[in-house]
């Protein structure tokens, strides 16, 4: 046993605690915006200073945190001591008489709220039309250093949790075999459980399911399109990647900044909500919320706030950079069978690349094009995500 049995916990932030964080929202002095022409792109700069004052109006006048916190309390949760870090993490029993298991883990600027709609379709789905026999348990950790999980001493990155999960999924669960997913982050780290601990006479990932390109095939594009696609990805790394590369290597920096201010950590997370959903559908396209709503934004920026944790989280950056990145060795792929969906809108730097190119690293048994969705695919989609991720687990278990 690597650490101690799961024990209940519930989510309940001290009053103080949240009046504090209202009142820096309250007092935060407004400063200026570029002028941007009439019809122009008012995010173009950056998060947009209008929506950004109109969502903390809403913050400070409408917002529920009590609501938020019964919605986040509403499905089972648990800490476990893991190498001797504390992790979080939802654990729901599905309702199939011999269930799969199924791991998902989320990214950045996110955690582990992005999949609460995906949950009951997933574990209970006789209740949206599907069959109960096909429910499946799951295990939805939040990331070390992120939210209700604990605080590591230095940076762990992706692999190093990918090892992390795999222990608390075997050893500390008893989970013999499972099956894992996940997008941004999750997809990292799950390409890295498909890799390096897949399936062997004593158990672990058996299958792997993905939404955003992670782990990186050891060899370079060849064909006319995978090519096209490298460059359109290079390129838009180059433009938007600036976040990154500040993570990666000065996290330590920004955090002086994020941490003291709700507003300034909620325009940092928000323009992401931005740049990397898909807000084609409503009556107003192109808008934010077509995607997310107020409430459900904003209870994703609180777990960064009532935990004291975005320095944390973004530590896992520069704890990728000092894993040595996400590249396979060469000669060597995922060899686990593996399901990759491609949501439209994901952002054009981190999308699943050609199928041929993708074919050069994983085992690909599963092949998907969803027709809405962007980075955030559970939490945009739900149903539509859950029903694609069903559907991979539904072609493993045979």
């Amino acid at each position: 046993m690597t650490g101690k049995s799961p024990t209940p916990f519930t989510i309940d932030i001290p009053q103080g605690e949240l009046d504090a964080i209202m009142a820096k929202v309250r007092a935060y002095e407004w400063h200026e915006m570029p002028e941007i022409a009439p019809g122009g792109d008012r995010w173009a700069y950056g998060a947009d200073m209008e929506y950004m004052r109109e969502l903390c109006s809403y913050w400070t006048e409408t917002f529920d945190w009590r609501a938020a916190e019964k919605k986040l309390n509403a499905f089972p949760q648990f800490h476990a001591e893991v190498d001797g870090l504390k992790v979080h993490f939802i654990h729901v029993k599905g309702s199939g008489s011999n269930p799969e298991t199924l791991l998902l883990t989320h990214g950045w600027p996110g955690s582990v709220f992005e999949f609460h709609e995906a949950i009951e379709p997933l574990t209970n789905p006789e209740k949206f039309g599907g069959r109960a026999e096909d429910g499946v348990n799951l295990v939805i950790p939040s990331l070390p250093g992120y939210g209700f999980s604990g605080k590591p001493k230095k940076p762990m990155g992706p692999r190093g949790t990918a090892a992390l999960w795999d222990k608390l999924m075997r050893e500390v669960l008893g989970y013999e075999t499972y099956i894992a997913q996940g997008g941004d982050w999750g997809s990292v780290v799950t390409g890295w459980l498909g890799y390096e601990h897949g399936v062997d006479k004593k158990g672990g990932c058996k299958a792997i399911h993905v939404n955003m390109n992670g782990l990186r095939p050891p060899v370079l594009p060849e064909t006319e399109e995978e090519v096209a696609w490298t460059n359109a990805a290079a390129a838009a790394f180059a433009f938007d990647g600036a976040y990154l590369q500040i993570q990666m290597t000065k996290p330590q920096t920004l955090s002086y900044a994020m941490m003291d201010s709700p507003v300034g950590a909620a325009a940092w997370i928000v323009e992401k909500f931005h740049s990397w959903s898909d807000r084609r559908n409503g009556d107003v396209p192109g808008h934010l919320e077509n995607a997310f709503s107020k409430d459900a934004m904003l209870t994703g920026i609180m777990i960064y706030l009532v935990t004291r944790s975005f320095n944390t989280a973004i530590w896992f950056y520069r704890g990728m950079m000092e894993e040595g990145g996400t590249n396979m060795a060469p000669g060597t792929k995922v060899e686990v069978p593996t399901g990759m969906a491609k949501f439209p809108q994901e952002a054009q730097a981190y999308c699943i690349g050609p199928r041929s190119y993708m074919e050069k690293g994983f085992n690909i048994v599963h092949w998907s094009e969803l027709e809405r969705g962007g980075h955030f695919a559970a939490w945009e989609t739900g149903r539509l995500f859950a029903d694609e991720v069903m559907s991979f687990v539904k072609k493993i278990k045979g």
